[in-house]
Parts: C-alpha cells; sequence; structure tokens
C-alpha cells in the first residue's frame, strides 16, 4: 500500500485506544478502510482461523467515519472482543464462513454475472456481497481468466511429461529459462515425492508433442540429468490448467484471413474475433466484450457473440479465475496407476464421488484430476492445509478403489505458469455428467456416498 497519510494515521492512532487487537487498512478509493482483526485455534480444522470487524473508514484529510451496522450480527458491536464474547459468535462464524465459500463457488463458476443476481443467490444484499467480493479479491489475489475445453479445432492437443531423476538433478533457474521460453509449456514445476518434474504443454500432433520432450532432454540443463520419463495426452475431467499469455503468439498464427487462393478458413485456422475474445477474457477474465470489439476493430457485439459461441462449441467452458495465494501449505500431486481396470470399474461410482466431494474448505478437494496415457491412469492434483492431510487422501483413495497404485509429490517450486487454485461448483464439471450417468439407471444422488 502506499504510504498513510498523517491525518489518516492519527485517525487510526486515536481508534486504536478502544481497541484491542491489530488494526488492518485497506485503501479503496479515496477512504481507508479499518478491520479490527485476530486469529483463534479452531480444533475442528485443527488450524488457526483469522476474525475480523470492521470498525470504520478514514478519509484523506483524517475523517473517521463510524460502521452502520445493519446485520444482526454485528449491531451494537464496538469492538471485535464484544463480538467474539457474544454467546453465538461461533455460529455466526459459521455462517459467514459459508456465505464466504459460496461466494468463491459463485465467482469460481459465474463470475461475469452481475453482483446483483450473486447476492439473489446468496440471499444477501448488494451492499454485502459487492465490498465482500473486494475483500476475497485481494486476501486470495484473485486474478479472473478462462476456462478452456477443446483446442483441437484450433490445432492444439494437451500433453504433460513427468520424471523422476536417478541421479542429478537439474537447475531450477536454468530449467525455468529453457521451458518458459517455448510457448507451447504452460505449467511446469519441481516436486518431491515419487516424481521430481512435471510439465503439461500444448502441440498440434502426438509427433510433434514427443519432439518436444526429446529435443527438452537434449538441453545441456538436463543432458546429464538421467532419469525415467514418460510423455502422454492428458484429459480435464475437474479442474484446469491456465493457459500463458505467450501461447497467443502461436495462436495468432493460424489467424484466417480471407484471400483469392484461401477463400475458407481450413481446419486449424481460426477467426480474429475468436483470438480477440480468447486472448483477452485469458489475460481478464472479467474484461468488456466492448473493449474489446475497439480493440481489434471488430464489429459492435462480435466478442459477446464470441464468447457465448466458444461457450456453445466446447471451445471454452466458463469465465474462472484462480488465486495467487491460496490459503494452503502445500500442493501435493497424485498420480494413480491403473493396474487392474476391471477391479477399478466396479467402484467407478465412488471413484467418481470422491472427485467432486464437497470440502468446507475455501478450494475443492481436488483443484484438477485427469486421465493420463502414461502410466496409464489419472493424475490428481490437491491442495494441503495441514500435516497428515496428504496421508488421508492416499489412504481414502487406496479404500476407494483396488487394483491401483499410486505416487505423491510436493510442488516443490513453480518453473513455468499457474495452477487453477479455485472453488468451482462441482456440479458443473465433466465428472459430475460423467457420475449422473454412471447413476441414472440407479436413481441416485451423483453427490451421495
Amino acid at each position: 500500500m502506499e504510504d498513510i497519510p498523517e491525518a489518516v494515521l492519527n485517525a487510526i492512532t486515536e481508534l486504536k485506544k478502544g481497541h484491542n487487537h491489530h488494526i488492518e487498512v485497506h485503501k479503496r478509493g479515496e477512504y481507508y478502510y479499518l478491520f479490527e482483526t485476530t486469529s483463534k485455534w479452531m480444533a475442528e480444522a485443527q488450524a488457526r482461523k483469522k476474525f475480523s470487524l470492521y470498525i470504520g473508514k478514514v478519509s484523506s484529510t483524517g475523517k473517521l467515519i463510524q460502521p452502520i451496522r445493519k446485520r444482526d450480527s454485528t449491531k451494537g458491536m464496538r469492538n471485535l472482543d464484544e463480538y467474539m464474547n457474544t454467546s453465538n459468535w461461533e455460529e455466526r462464524e459459521r455462517i459467514r464462513q459459508h456465505n464466504e465459500i459460496s461466494l468463491l463457488k459463485e465467482l469460481s463458476t459465474n463470475p461475469r454475472d452481475s453482483v446483483s443476481q450473486i447476492s439473489e443467490r446468496l440471499g444477501l444484499s448488494y451492499s454485502v456481497v459487492y465490498p465482500w467480493i473486494k475483500r476475497l479479491e485481494e486476501k486470495y489475489g484473485i486474478h479472473y481468466t478462462i476456462e478452456h475445453v477443446f483446442l483441437n479445432n484450433f490445432g492444439f492437443y494437451r500433453f504433460f511429461a513427468v520424471a523422476k531423476f536417478t541421479g542429478k538433478r537439474p537447475d531450477p533457474e536454468a530449467l525455468k529459462k529453457i521451458i518458459e521460453g517455448n510457448k507451447h509449456m504452460q505449467l511446469a514445476f519441481l516436486t518431491r515425492g515419487a516424481y521430481d518434474l512435471f510439465i503439461f504443454f500444448l502441440a498440434p500432433d502426438p509427433v510433434s508433442a514427443e519432439n518436444m520432450i526429446y529435443a527438452l532432454r537434449l538441453e545441456p540443463v538436463l543432458a546429464d540429468c538421467s532419469g525415467i520419463w514418460y510423455s502422454s495426452y492428458f484429459t480435464q475431467g475437474m479442474g484446469y490448467i491456465p493457459l500463458r499469455e505467450e501461447f497467443f503468439d502461436l495462436l495468432k498464427e493460424r489467424i484466417w484471413s480471407r484471400t483469392k487462393e484461401q477463400p475458407r478458413r481450413k481446419l486449424g485456422q481460426i477467426f480474429l474475433r475468436e483470438f480477440a475474445t480468447l486472448k483477452e477474457l485469458n489475460s481478464n477474465g472479467m474484461a468488456d466484450f466492448s473493449e474489446i470489439d475497439k480493440k481489434y476493430g471488430l464489429k459492435k457485439g462480435s466478442a459477446q457473440y464470441t464468447y457465448h459461441k466458444l461457450i456453445e462449441d466446447n471451445m471454452i467452458f466458463r469465465a474462472t479465475l484462480t488465486m495467487d495465494k491460496p490459503p494452503i501449505k502445500d500442493t501435493a500431486v497424485i498420480m494413480v496407476t491403473q493396474i487392474d481396470i476391471g477391479k477399478i470399474n466396479a467402484r467407478r461410482r465412488e471413484w467418481l464421488t470422491d472427485v467432486i466431494w464437497e470440502k468446507d474448505t475455501p478450494l475443492n478437494k481436488y483443484i484438477f484430476n485427469g486421465d493420463v496415457g502414461s502410466p496409464y491412469g489419472v493424475i490428481r492434483i490437491a491442495p494441503i492445509y495441514n500435516d497428515g492431510e496428504l496421508e488421508k487422501l492416499e489412504n481414502n483413495i487406496l479404500n476407494i478403489s483396488k487394483g491401483i497404485e499410486i505416487g505423491s509429490s510436493i510442488i516443490s517450486k513453480m518453473l513455468v505458469g499457474r495452477l487453477g487454485y479455485r472453488k468451482i461448483d462441482t456440479t458443473k464439471t465433466w465428472t459430475y455428467e460423467a457420475l449422473s450417468k454412471e447413476n441414472e439407471s440407479q436413481g441416485s444422488n451423483p453427490k451421495s456416498r
């Protein structure tokens, strides 16, 4: 935050006299909003929980404006101690946490909906939801983008590679520089555990994908790092791998322009309006459609039409978000190798249900789940909040599905790209659709165990 004016600091110092806890300051517009905060150990969650109470705002001239408390839960509360000493503060906190998770789910699933629409679905007022959204955006470092589905119409397919080094490990910075320079590479990170390196990338075909990995292994940074490598396609059953901005330099080469020699678009080519909409929404999922039209010289309404057409054609799923500051301890990557397909299919319903099982946390149980071809099986990426949580996930997977082996790793260093940390409505995923089909003949609830 920029330097706080002396008049504001004086007002905050005076206000502190009636409060026993830390005062957080958030500048929004012309005002400095003040929150009294503390943390408390929550036995149920086995973690410390932050509590805060809005206590007023200060103008740049130092004028303090007291809060107007309309909600029953905070009426008459002068400070955080009064709020927490009331008999029902734990119940209020449970409701607040539930509402926050519901709001994160809305922002992950329907971020382009108006605040009024989101407020109505949550049963909360606009005046409560709007500032809450702004606080969450700051708290979790929320970045809006798009969840892409199939890019094959534009000539790109999904692939991934994983390596386990048997001797020397590569220098992280040198490896980062090499991978970063390849615009096909969308996500790469080093891990500790069953595997050491994961790379997610796009390529026009399997041969090109294999050649990319072969060329990467020949680079000096990896040439003397012996190890076992796997490379194959991957699918997105739940979650997504965000696209890097550099990828659009490749996509730009596929923009079709009508000429005498080429009067019609060929497979793998892209309209300018499609490129513009994808690129701008990938950078900012909340971008104004009319501004996209202006920037690229498109007809009025082109970007909005294209956005909905891309969804209709399964090119993108939705606008969504990712968090730059997820509230977690670690991120685990669980590789599930399928050995006995008969035993696996016998528990397919339980397997799919586990993927979309709702947790009372700011992120989904799994932020990514998809099939892979080598080693044949599934890759899952899970947020880890506390010690021992990964072991519980592993045991749960082994108890649900027989005929598998698992190998888990913890991300130790991000090299390129970002992960899709979010709280998606799991009923709006491919995994849920697959589970619904499994349950159609049995008439059961897809989310029941």
